[in-house]
């Protein structure tokens, strides 16, 4: 397979149809009449306040909590590279992958994660199908701890939903327990089929060990706990710490329906809906700002420069 062909099965596998397309037109409609409605509420003097309000104090711990996040994330390349059975360097996979990262947040996932992906990992020696392997277990590995964590906060009752939702507690129980067994049973289908091999779409795939499994689902549902501690952080305890990450969580599960890069205007809209009446709205949407500075702007430069460096090394970079 080449290089082009690899890239193109990437895509496809990222292609949704028509009926997710919609529901994302549908969605980022209602999130821009929802921004405009809630931009006229906004006391900005407020919003500027609370952003002079940011110390060191407020600002070094979530900074903190930033370069933890890239660490975590970059250990999912590491996974990546062991199950596809490439020997690089572990410098050059956490460095590629904290590139990807940074950019996949800021424009893409189909361009930075992947495309990014495939020219820098194929540039290090790996081959089309050991890159392929590499992206789906960092692509599962996210989706596994994100189950985790948004499986025991429902199950758990850990986040109390908005009334004006009409969800009733033995519903959303059942939708935790749902999502808790997606991580089970893929740990248990490790267990029951390690080592079995099988070809699907031309790529040879095996069932990873149980601990391997274990390793996924730790690391990401830590990275997702690290982003909730960013915002927490920020938000000086006028919530919980389990109610800023359940109101994360489900702005990353809004993002990938309405797919705008950076999470643009969706992240904003899922916290001003589910904590603005628990939040102070300059405070929160100061947060916010923060947030997206310290986690998605400040990163996208170091990451826009290293991915030039690591052009520039090529396959002798270290």
């Amino acid at each position: 397979m080449t290089g082009a062909e690899a890239l193109s099965a990437i895509r496809q596998h990222a292609h949704w149809p028509a009926w997710r397309r919609a529901i994302g037109i549908l969605f980022i409609a209602a999130v821009l009449a929802l921004i405009a409605r809630k931009l006229g509420t906004i006391d900005w003097d407020a919003v500027l306040a609370a952003l002079r309000g940011f110390n060191a104090r407020t600002l070094l711990p979530a900074a903190g909590f930033v370069a933890l996040c890239g660490l975590l994330y970059s250990q999912f390349d590491v996974l990546g590279c062991r199950y596809a059975g490439h020997p690089l360097p572990l410098r050059r996979v956490m460095a590629i992958s904290y590139v990807s990262y940074t950019l996949s947040l800021n424009l893409g996932a189909t361009l930075g994660g992947a495309g990014v992906r495939y020219r820098l990992y194929s540039r290090a020696g790996l081959s089309a199908p050991q890159v392929w392997s590499l992206f789906v277990v960092v692509v599962t590995t996210n989706w596994l701890g994100y189950a985790v964590l948004a499986g025991t906060i429902l199950a758990g009752e850990l986040v109390v939903l908005p009334p004006e939702w009409g969800l009733p507690a033995a519903l959303t129980r059942m939708l935790g327990m749902l999502m808790l067994a997606i991580p089970a049973a893929y740990v248990a289908a490790c267990a029951l089929w390690h080592g079995r091999h099988r070809t699907v779409r031309d790529h040879d795939v095996y069932m990873p060990t149980v601990r391997f499994a274990a390793l996924q689902c730790a690391l990401s549902a830590a990275h997702w706990m690290a982003m909730g501690a960013i915002l927490y952080a920020l938000l000086h305890t006028h919530a919980t710490y389990f109610t800023v990450l359940g109101v994360l969580l489900a702005s990353g599960l809004a993002g990938v329906v309405v797919r705008i890069p950076g999470g643009l205007g969706v992240i904003e809209t899922v916290f001003l809906t589910m904590l603005g009446d628990q939040v102070p709205h300059g405070l929160l949407l100061a947060a916010l700002i923060a947030y997206r500075s310290l986690y998605y702007l400040i990163p996208l430069m170091i990451g826009s420069v290293s991915y030039f460096v690591l052009e520039a090394r090529g396959k002798h970079g270290g």
